[in-house]
């Protein structure tokens, strides 16, 4: 496109009027993010992408089908464009803990689960999760990297949260992190479970859905997804920073 040659990877965005060489047993799908119609070549062809729709001007015609992430008002944008409100908060004192979920992001679960990387064996942490106004709803002490809120403490859509962990060493080092996040709408619950895909389902599907995810400030969910889609290609530099991210 515009006189220049670049390669075609996973998540490449193709300008309209953009030409596309694809290779004998090469295969690619293309997604219209207006649309959300999608498009699965087959190699050997030579692809112009016009603005509602391919031109195939050699090789076989492409399969088109409607994914459901284009149905309604439910549209993709290229990933890395949105930016998410959640925010990581720094940490307040001493060295910090590595967080590994509820990190940025927006969560499907009523009563989430906290995780996040050991600092060394042994080692006992105490959680804390309060509301907007600084109020502690609850805390605990935990053996583990891993802590599931109980069902008796109710978090409310809409209220950002701040979850914090931090541990003690015998030395008297003192290691915290702290993040925000929030339950998503029951709307936005419902919506992610309508459009997620089966397991087995196409490559390209289980990507799109990713995207949107992303979109949405789903971020942890997006990133279980990332982190499959990396494990399938894991040649791909950028599905290995999407699911580190």
């Amino acid at each position: 496109g515009d006189g220049r040659l670049k390669d075609v990877t996973i998540l490449s965005e193709i300008d309209a009027g953009a030409q596309v060489q694809l290779a004998a047993g090469g295969a690619l799908v293309a997604m219209y993010l207006s649309s959300g119609a999608e498009y699965a070549f087959k190699g050997p062809a030579t692809i112009v992408f016009k603005g509602d729709q391919p031109d195939v001007t050699s090789g076989a015609k492409p399969e088109k089908r409607n994914a459901a992430l284009g149905k309604g008002n439910v549209k993709i944008k290229p990933v890395g464009v949105a930016q998410g409100a959640m925010v990581m908060r720094g940490f307040r004192t001493g060295a910090r803990i590595q967080l590994l979920s509820l990190h940025k992001t927006k969560t499907l679960d009523t009563q989430p689960e906290f995780r996040w990387q050991a600092i060394q064996p042994g080692v006992k942490y105490h959680i804390e999760i309060s509301d907007d106004t600084g109020r502690t709803l609850h805390e605990a002490d935990v053996d583990d990297v891993a802590y599931k809120l109980p069902a008796g403490v109710a978090l409310k859509e809409g209220v950002t949260y701040t979850w914090e962990v931090s541990a003690r060493l015998p030395d008297g080092r003192k290691y915290s992190s702290s993040a925000d996040f929030a339950v998503a709408p029951a709307d936005l619950r419902a919506q992610a479970a309508e459009l997620r895909p089966a397991p087995a389902a196409a490559f390209s599907s289980r990507i799109a859905y990713a995207a949107w995810l992303d979109q949405v400030e789903l971020k942890d969910e997006a990133r279980t997804y990332w982190k499959a889609a990396a494990a399938e290609r894991p040649e791909d530099p950028r599905l290995k920073a999407l699911a580190e991210q």
